[in-house]
């Protein structure tokens, strides 16, 4: 069964670059996450250790010997994902090389995106939400027929 996210949730990245997440987000988790770069935006991909086994089964078909795009990809996306536990104050700890990818400081902003998180910099967060017309997403609904 997969865990689903949704909402916003405003936080803040202690000077040891740890997260509370929040108890609605805990109680859907195991005891660890799995952070990778996002491949399109300046953020973070935040997944559940049953949501990194299905992406890594996906991706495991591949054809990572003979296709380049494939396999920049697949180092991409496995090369800078870190494993973190869950600690007892319900934190992760997000490595520094993350933290950098993302230019995550101080405030941050974790997005439920259906079956991962995602952890944006408020300030590109913010410049994000600014820049996203309802022409790209009524683009984005017609080119995958979505019917909501």
């Amino acid at each position: 069964m997969s865990t689903y996210f949704v909402d916003e949730y405003e936080r803040q990245l202690d000077e040891r670059g740890r997260i509370i997440l929040p108890a609605k987000v805990r109680e859907k988790m195991g005891s660890a996450v799995y952070i990778t770069r996002s491949p399109a935006e300046r953020c973070l991909h935040l997944y559940t250790e049953e949501e990194w086994e299905s992406l890594s089964e996906r991706m495991r078909a591949l054809p990572v010997t003979y296709d380049k795009n494939a396999a920049a990809f697949v180092r991409m996306f496995f090369g800078t994902a870190a494993s973190c536990e869950i600690d007892k104050q319900g934190r992760i700890s997000v490595g520094k090389r993350l933290c950098e990818f993302a230019g995550l400081c101080k405030d941050i902003v974790l997005v439920g995106v259906n079956t991962r998180l995602e952890i944006w910099a408020k300030e590109e967060w913010d410049k994000y939400n600014s820049s996203v017309s309802e022409t790209v997403i009524l683009e984005g609904i017609e080119k995958f027929g979505l019917i909501i």
